[in-house]
C-alpha cells in the first residue's frame, strides 16, 4: 500500500440527467449580469441547446466555435467579438474544442497580449473571469482540467494556454446533452478517455488515488462504449460512458499522460486527426510494448474473475483491447490520414518535444520505440 500521494480536485461538478437546468441557478447565485457563451457551431440549430441558452436570464454574447482543432489565430479572431463587451463569466458548450476556446477567450478578455504569448504555464498576469464548462461529448476531460490546447499554425505545433486559473469553476455534465453527438465524435471522445485512464494508471507518477479513478473510469467506458456506438440513443449507456470518462479525467489530472497521447499531437497538427482517435491509434501498440518489456500491471484494469498467471492475464488484456478497437473501427494505417514515409523524422522530432510525457511511461519509450510503432502502422 502506497502511503504517499498527491490529490487535487477543484470545481463545482453537477452530474446527472437534467443537470443542465442548474445553469440558471449558477448564474443567479453568482449575480452574473452578462455572460459570453462559446457554442459548438454544430449545435446552434438543435432545440435542447436553444432552450438551454434561453434559460439564461442575463445579457448574452454568443461566439461560435467553428473549427475542429482550435488555433491561436482563430482565438485572436474571436476575441474581436468581445471588444467593448461587458462580461462576467464565460460558458463553454460543446466538445473539447469549444471548452478550450472558452478558456482561451477568458484569458484574452482580461489580458491584452497576443494569444500566442500566453502559451505555456501561468503566462498571463491578470485574473480571469469564471468559466462554466458544459461538455456535449464524453471523454476530453476539458471540463475539469487547467489546460486548453491550440495549434500554432506558424510553427506547426500544438501547445497549450495552461494555468490553474483557467480550470472551470463549474462543470455541468448532463448525459442528455451528449445525445446530439454523432457516432464518430462519440467514439473519438470515448477512446480519448480510455487513453487518459490507461496512461494515467501506468504513469510513473501515478498514485493510489489516480489508479482508483483510472480503474473505475476505464472499466465503465471500455465495457459500454462499443455498445453505445451501436445504440447512440441509449441514455443509460450515455450516462455510464460520461461518468467513466469523468473518472478517467480525474485520474489524468492527478497522474500523467504518456506516449499515446504525445504521439497524437503531431498527428492532429499535420493531418487533422481528432485528438481522441489520434491517441487511440497508438494506445494498443504502447500497451503491447510495455507488456513485452515486463510491465504487467494492466491486469488491474480487468475484472479479476479468472485465475490466470500474470503473463497470461496481460496477454488477455491486450487481446481485449484489440477486440474493442476492432469493434470501434479505430484506424490502424497512418497512410489513411495522408502520412507518408518521409514524414517519419518530423513526426519523431515533434513527439520528442513532448519528452516529459514520454518520461512518464513505465518503461523506456523514445525515438526507437516511436519509429517501431510507426512501422507497425505502415510508415517506414
Amino acid at each position: 500500500m502506497e502511503n504517499y500521494f498527491n490529490y487535487i480536485f477543484y470545481g463545482d461538478i453537477k452530474f446527472g440527467i437534467g443537470s443542465r437546468h442548474e445553469l440558471s441557478n449558477i448564474i443567479k447565485k453568482n449575480n452574473f449580469d452578462s455572460v459570453c457563451i462559446i457554442l459548438d457551431h454544430a449545435l446552434k440549430s438543435i432545440s435542447i441547446f436553444e432552450n438551454l441558452i434561453n434559460t439564461i436570464g442575463c445579457d448574452k454574447t454568443l461566439v461560435y466555435c467553428d473549427i475542429k482543432e482550435p488555433t491561436y489565430d482563430r482565438l485572436e479572431e474571436k476575441r474581436e467579438i468581445l471588444y467593448d463587451k461587458s462580461i462576467d463569466a464565460f460558458i463553454g458548450i460543446g466538445g473539447g474544442s469549444a471548452l478550450d476556446m472558452a478558456k482561451g477567450l477568458s484569458v484574452l478578455y482580461s489580458n491584452k497580449g497576443s494569444a500566442i504569448s500566453y502559451r505555456g504555464f501561468d503566462q498571463f498576469q491578470k485574473p480571469i473571469l469564471p468559466i462554466i464548462a458544459i461538455p456535449t461529448t464524453a471523454g476530453t476531460g476539458s471540463e475539469i482540467t487547467p489546460n486548453a490546447s491550440f495549434i500554432d499554425t506558424a510553427e506547426k505545433k500544438k501547445l497549450g494556454i495552461n494555468g490553474e486559473a483557467i480550470r472551470p469553476k463549474y462543470a455541468i455534465l448532463d448525459p442528455e446533452l451528449t445525445l446530439s453527438c454523432p457516432k464518430a465524435p462519440t467514439v473519438s471522445a470515448g477512446v480519448d478517455s480510455l487513453v487518459h485512464a490507461t496512461e494515467a494508471f501506468a504513469a510513473k507518477k501515478s498514485n493510489v488515488m489516480a489508479k482508483m479513478f483510472a480503474k473505475n473510469g476505464f472499466k465503465l467506458v471500455f465495457n459500454n462504449l462499443p455498445k453505445l456506438a451501436q445504440n447512440l440513443d441509449d441514455i443509460e449507456l450515455r450516462e455510464k460512458v460520461m461518468y467513466g470518462a469523468f473518472l478517467s479525467a480525474i485520474a489524468l489530472m492527478n497522474s500523467g499522460t504518456g506516449p499515446a497521447a504525445a504521439m497524437s499531437y503531431p498527428l492532429g497538427v499535420h493531418y487533422g486527426v481528432p485528438h481522441g482517435i489520434g491517441g487511440g491509434v497508438f494506445l494498443p501498440h504502447v500497451i503491447q510494448h510495455n507488456i513485452n518489456a515486463g510491465y504487467i500491471d494492466y491486469i488491474e484494469l480487468m475484472d479479476k474473475n479468472e485465475k490466470k498467471s500474470e503473463r497470461k492475464a496481460s496477454i488477455k488484456f491486450i487481446d481485449k483491447v484489440w477486440q474493442v478497437w476492432e469493434e470501434l473501427t479505430v484506424p490502424q494505417d497512418l497512410k489513411d490520414f495522408g502520412m507518408i514515409d518521409k514524414d517519419t523524422d518530423r513526426f519523431i522530432s515533434d513527439t520528442m518535444d513532448l519528452k516529459l510525457a514520454l518520461d512518464q511511461n513505465p518503461v523506456p519509450f523514445y525515438e526507437n520505440e516511436i519509429k517501431s510503432t510507426l512501422k507497425k502502422l505502415n510508415i517506414n
